[in-house]
């Protein structure tokens, strides 16, 4: 009789909830080895220290977007409304797939204030990504820059915005609402974005208006007030 292969530990989910329940300074690198059935060095080497594995599939969730962002970028006429709406749920996607990971780590971050710190530079790797593929997907124009900054801003202050509301409720999945999210975001920024091109000042209207030149100044200003509505 064969016997079913087991699958591998999920390490760093395990290393997660350990952290979070055993508290992080009580929990040392040698108990976190120890569990995850590797030596101390094997540890270090493949995960870092106790931060680094708290955020270790960032590095793989950035790589991926990068690529498909690249692949966006090679399609000619590609939208690039469609490429960042699609690039931000790839990382979303990544967070309800790991439902148990996303859960531990949120627990574990709101115990450990520093842990915070690291999430808000992750967050802004996210979004140097995508400001990158904007500023060379977006049509050229004056603005391009600072609407290329804006909208990568935005787009991950929107997934977070929804990774916080699906923390609170992890049964449901928010995946299709986030997109509409995204493309109203997207579609409202590239359509009502002002390119930084001079335009004259806006001018009232004229109303040219001929009277008898006996005419009461009443009658005049109410002949005008008529021809203005």
């Amino acid at each position: 009789m064969t016997e079913t292969p087991r699958a591998a530990p999920d390490v760093v989910t395990g290393s997660i909830r350990l952290l979070a329940e055993q508290g992080w300074e009580a929990t040392t690198v040698d108990r976190l080895a120890l569990a995850a059935g590797i030596s101390r060095a094997t540890f270090f080497r493949k995960y870092g220290s106790k931060e680094d594995i708290v955020f270790a599939d960032h590095a793989a969730n950035l790589e991926r977007l990068e690529q498909q962002l690249a692949r966006a970028a090679g399609e000619p006429g590609a939208d690039p409304a469609v490429a960042l709406r699609e690039g931000v749920l790839l990382v979303f996607r990544h967070h309800l797939d790991h439902r148990e990971r996303a859960l531990a780590r949120n627990a574990l971050l709101r115990q450990v204030p520093q842990l915070r710190d690291r999430e808000l530079i992750t967050s802004h790797r996210y979004e140097r990504v995508l400001q990158r593929y904007l500023r060379s997907a977006l049509p050229d124009s004056p603005g391009r820059a600072t609407l290329a900054t804006a909208l990568s801003a935005a787009a991950v202050a929107v997934h977070n915005a929804a990774l916080r509301a699906w923390l609170r409720a992890p049964d449901t999945d928010p995946s299709a609402e986030l997109a509409a999210q995204l493309e109203r975001l997207a579609r409202t920024l590239l359509a009502g974005y002002d390119d930084g091109v001079a335009r004259p000042p806006a001018r009232p209207a004229v109303v040219v208006t001929v009277l008898d030149p006996g005419a009461e100044t009443e009658e005049i200003l109410a002949s005008v007030r008529d021809a203005l509505g």
